[in-house]
This record gives structure tokens, C-alpha cells and sequence, in this order.
């Protein structure tokens, strides 16, 4: 059960907030990945059906890095079984519907099989590449982080703090290596209903976008808006 556990508010960027003119090389990457749309998602949420979707969330998984389909997320309510195709997914929450697929960690078969953690650090710092070619600036490489800590792959702290798996996922942006976000949300999502993320239900938002092509009645249910106090703004990223 994961009733108890705490929601954690979603987050978003709002207009205006990184200026393209400045920050270029950062809405670069986020448009090669997709992102932009999904940055501005402001999605009000109901926390009584996130609760419960989370305790009976499942992923029927048998797509792979070669492209091969065949994964659904689901959950059950009111004794009704819903589940949903990836592809589906992705344009409910309107993110591109290929690239990489990814579940964290050191994923030792496919695409990631290549990556060498030292090697995305160095990277990350910024010294000079082998090839001489120019590197992302620091300042892009924080807010690729931050925009992961707090939107894409949100967790409760610790969000100016590196893991093996931001790092992976970090590099690869900064590759501009398309990663498959709808995957590696939803397996996100599996780790929050086992308690794998600090005790914290994520993505409510996203959730919304699926009781509404489940379709279930949120006519009933209290439902809760983000305000301004959830948007990114330059005053939180500078103090990052």
C-alpha cells in the first residue's frame, strides 16, 4: 500500500523564465528531446485517485533497445482493470514516442552498454574534448539538472546532487542522444509505488492525463492546481 505516502507537487517552467536568446545551448538540447511542450504542463491532479492507482500500478514490459514494442502500464480502480500502450502514453503526455530505452541504473544490455561513468563526468566538468570540438556550458549542464531533479524524474532532495543514473541520463542529453521519456517515466513511476524514492507519489500530474483517457469520473474527486509557488523560476535556479 502506498496510501500514506507523501505527493509530491509537480513542478513546471513558466514563460519567460530562461530566456532562449541566453540560455540557447539549453533549449537546444530540451527541444532535440522533445521537452519544451512537456516543461509548460500545468495539469491540476487528484490525489485520492493517484493514491490509489499507485497501489496497483503494473508495467507489462517487453520492449527493448532495438526498438521492439510491447509495453503497458496499468493500475486497477473501483475493481476495473485499465492499461495503456506506450504509444498512448507518449501523446497524452505529449512527449516523443521514440529513442533510447532506459529504466536507471547501469543498464548492461542495448544501447547504454557503452557508457563509462567517468567518462560522463569528465564530460560533464567541461575539460576539453579529445576532438577539440566546443563543450555544453556548465551553466546548461546545471539546468538540465535541475529541469531532471525537479520535472522529468522529480525527488524529494538532493536535487543539486549527481546519481549514477542522472549522470547516465545527463550525458546522453548532452550526446544528444534521444532517450525515450514515456519509458522511463512510467518505470519511474513503478519505483515510487514500491517506496524505492523517498516515500513520495510523483508524476501526479501525469497521471491526470490518464484518468481522462481511462476514461474515469473526476466529476466527484477534489481536485488540486499547481500555483505559482510550483514553478521554476531564476530565482530558485540561481540559488541552486
Amino acid at each position: 500500500m502506498v496510501v500514506w505516502m507523501e505527493i509530491l507537487l509537480p513542478k513546471y517552467i513558466g514563460d519567460g523564465v530562461l530566456q532562449e536568446e541566453k540560455y540557447s545551448d539549453f533549449w537546444r538540447l530540451i527541444n532535440i528531446q522533445g521537452l519544451r511542450p512537456f516543461l509548460y504542463m500545468c495539469e491540476g491532479y487528484y490525489p485520492c485517485f493517484v493514491a490509489a492507482a499507485y497501489t496497483t500500478i503494473f508495467i507489462r514490459d517487453n520492449r527493448n533497445d532495438e526498438g521492439n514494442v510491447g509495453f503497458f502500464l496499468g493500475f486497477k480502480i473501483g475493481g476495473r482493470e485499465y492499461q495503456f500502450h506506450l504509444h498512448t502514453l507518449a501523446i497524452a503526455w505529449d512527449l516523443k514516442n521514440e529513442g533510447a530505452t532506459f529504466k536507471g541504473g547501469r543498464n548492461l544490455q542495448g544501447t547504454w552498454n557503452k557508457f563509462d561513468m567517468m567518462d560522463a563526468v569528465r564530460e560533464l566538468r567541461l575539460e576539453p574534448a579529445v576532438s577539440g570540438k566546443s563543450t555544453v556550458s556548465r551553466m546548461t549542464t546545471v539546468f538540465l539538472l535541475y529541469v531532471l531533479s525537479y520535472v522529468l524524474l522529480p525527488r524529494k532532495s538532493n536535487h543539486g546532487t549527481t546519481t549514477e543514473e542522472d549522470l547516465l541520463i545527463l550525458w546522453a542529453m548532452i550526446k544528444e542522444k534521444q532517450i525515450h521519456w514515456p519509458y522511463l517515466m512510467a518505470h519511474r513511476m513503478l519505483r515510487y509505488s514500491h517506496g524505492k524514492a523517498n516515500s513520495f507519489l510523483g508524476h501526479v500530474h501525469l497521471w491526470t492525463n490518464i484518468f481522462e483517457i481511462a476514461p474515469l469520473d473526476l466529476t466527484r474527486e477534489e481536485v488540486v492546481t499547481p500555483g505559482e509557488t510550483n514553478v521554476i523560476t531564476s530565482k530558485n535556479i540561481n540559488q541552486m
